[in-house]
């Protein structure tokens, strides 16, 4: 009888244990240079006060190992504030030149919800920016290059939207 429930008891921590190696995901490392992705780019119109406007919306995912995406409040002022650019190039006999207009910069905040504990600090997600065209560009068809950089100044690498027609 005891013999049996020894058994018993064995068997059920063997599956116990199999159970967790099993539910255990692997650590995955990934590297603390973010990693950005493009997805999507919509242009629509918008009305605000009786003028139609232009609105690109511009989708990409990220994923940084280390966690330290996002400017911290109070980091404003310093020239480590900009962490997002974007590099606008027209599209004339279907090549592509880099237009003489400033760089895009734009601010990607930090979240607190973003902090990671523990030995895996990997984030990832998706980011959408909405660009506003005030004034239609001149152009029939331009597309951008762009890029994001961490807290540490590690800068991604450089994604390109698709084409973008004005016209």
């Amino acid at each position: 009888m005891v013999f049996m429930r020894s058994t018993v008891l064995l068997r059920g921590v063997v599956i116990l244990f199999a159970g967790v190696l099993i539910t255990c995901e692997p650590f995955e490392k990934v590297s603390e240079v973010p990693h950005i992705t493009f997805k999507d780019f919509q242009l629509s119109e918008i009305d605000t006060l009786s003028n139609i406007i232009k609105v690109g919306e511009l989708t990409f995912d990220f994923i940084d190992g280390d966690a330290d995406l996002g400017v911290k409040t109070g980091n404003e002022s310093s020239g480590d504030s900009i962490n997002f650019y974007l590099f606008m190039f027209e599209k004339a006999d279907g090549s592509y030149s880099q237009l003489p207009v400033d760089t895009l910069e734009y601010q990607i905040r930090y979240n607190e919800k973003l902090d990671r504990i523990g030995q895996n600090k990997t984030i990832k997600g998706e980011i959408s920016l909405l660009i506003y065209y005030f004034i239609q560009p001149p152009y029939d068809t331009i597309k951008y290059d762009f890029c994001i950089y961490d807290r540490a100044r590690h800068q991604s690498n450089v994604e390109s939207t698709t084409d973008i027609g004005f016209k």
